[in-house]
């Protein structure tokens, strides 16, 4: 008996490392086809909450986005826990060979100093580390246009790092565009698209983690009535929750793996 019970103990515990390693350094790459009335096809990637976590098992950030081959790649926010490793992160996204589209998230208004503990920072070291890379734009509550054929892309970036720092024109209503999308940190940003009646086709956003320790029973979040990955809502439209790629405080993940996700948007 004494030899089943360690024999048993020994698969458990085998069997939860698995899952912790797992969860934690191998990344999941998800497609999803949307369908819309676009005068040419294309293919977009979304990452978000880097956190320093730049390399998995099964490759590098910018090796597998690069082999994937988008149009393009929007980022939505919290790039590195700390100040000292945000070059390594935005050389990661300098090397990928595709124009990225990138927002703060709250980790860029503040940093990691212990398990509990934060502190303010500026803007100014990721500004430069992002002026090195001619593939990087950052968008700070603000807009910016890409043609893919013959089909025109509007993206927007709100400033979601602390909530209240987000700022709208509405003149942007104004703007021909074949897809808009928003990009923001929180999904508590669809509470300001209802507000102000912003209108989009794709909004994509971070923060949440999939909960990071996915185990509901042990905690809730702020978050839990939202959903994790591409939702469609009303009128055709996309809201779109990354699980992330990265970790804060605990070094691990459960029950959430890490997410490259792949957009293929087809006329249809």
């Amino acid at each position: 008996m004494i030899i089943i019970f360690y024999y048993i103990t020994g698969i458990i515990v085998i069997a939860t490392i698995s899952i912790i390693i797992s969860s934690t350094h191998l990344v999941k790459i998800e497609h999803t086809e949307i369908q819309k009335k676009v005068p040419s096809n294309f293919r977009f990637i979304h990452i978000s909450d880097i956190h320093n976590k730049v390399k998995f098992i099964n490759g590098r950030i910018n090796s597998i986005i690069n082999s994937i081959n988008p149009d393009f790649i929007v980022v939505t926010g919290d790039y590195s826990n700390t100040q000292k490793k945000l070059p390594k992160v935005m050389k990661e996204l300098g090397d990928i060979k595709h124009p990225v589209f990138m927002i703060l998230g709250n980790y860029e208004r503040e940093e990691q100093k212990s398990f509990l503990r934060k502190r303010k920072i500026s803007l100014d070291k990721l500004i430069n580390e992002i002026n090195k890379y001619n593939n990087l734009k950052l968008l700070i509550n603000e807009n910016s246009t890409l043609i893919i054929g013959e089909t025109e892309i509007l993206i927007y970036g709100f400033d979601n790092s602390i909530y209240g720092n987000e700022d709208y024109d509405i003149e942007i209503e104004k703007i021909d565009n074949d897809y808009k999308i928003i990009l923001a940190h929180s999904p508590n940003i669809i509470n300001t698209l209802e507000s102000k009646e912003i209108s989009y086709d794709h909004i994509l956003v971070g923060h949440t983690h999939g909960r990071q320790i996915n185990i509901p029973i042990l905690y809730k979040t702020l978050y839990d009535g939202f959903h994790i990955g591409c939702k469609k809502i009303d009128n055709d439209q996309y809201f779109s929750i990354s699980r992330g790629l990265g970790t804060v405080r605990i070094p691990l993940r459960i029950r959430s793996i890490p997410v490259i996700d792949v957009y293929d948007v087809v006329s249809g």
